[in-house]
Formats: structure tokens, sequence, C-alpha cells
């Protein structure tokens, strides 16, 4: 559960920005994209793949729903 309160604490900073992250997840898959959502009672995070394209492109982005107990690392990337 140690882990989950690092990855709340380090993506609450960036939570509602469209600054990205890429998540590395336990069993090498990685997922990257903007924190839309970080849902404390949950323990989930939220991640929009587009979140800096044009209205249309953020309507149809592909949202994913991650357990933070499935994170082994964050990434979070520099502003452009």
């Amino acid at each position: 559960m140690a882990n989950v309160d690092v990855w709340v604490y380090a993506l609450s900073s960036v939570e509602g920005k469209e600054q990205r992250v890429t998540l590395h997840l336990y069993g090498g898959q990685s997922l990257k994209g903007a924190v839309v959502e970080l849902d404390r009672s949950r323990n989930t995070v939220v991640l929009d793949e587009y979140a800096h394209g044009s209205a249309a492109t953020r309507h149809e982005s592909p949202v994913h729903t991650v357990l933070l107990t499935a994170v082994q690392a964050v990434t979070i990337h520099k502003e452009e």
C-alpha cells in the first residue's frame, strides 16, 4: 500500500493538466497519457491518451482506468 501513496502523491501534481505521464505496469506494459482523474478512494487513475489534441480528437481519445496497485513506476514528462 505504501507504493499507492507514492503514486497518489506524484500523480496529484499533474491531475487535470495536459502534462504527459507514463505508467509502467507490472508485467512490462506501459501506458502514456494525461491524468484526467485520480480517485483516491478506489486507488485508480484515469489516463487520456490524446489529451492535447483538438477538441474532436479529445472526444474520441482512448481513456484508460488503471489500478494504482498495478503501477511499478511513473514517469512525468517535461511540459512541452
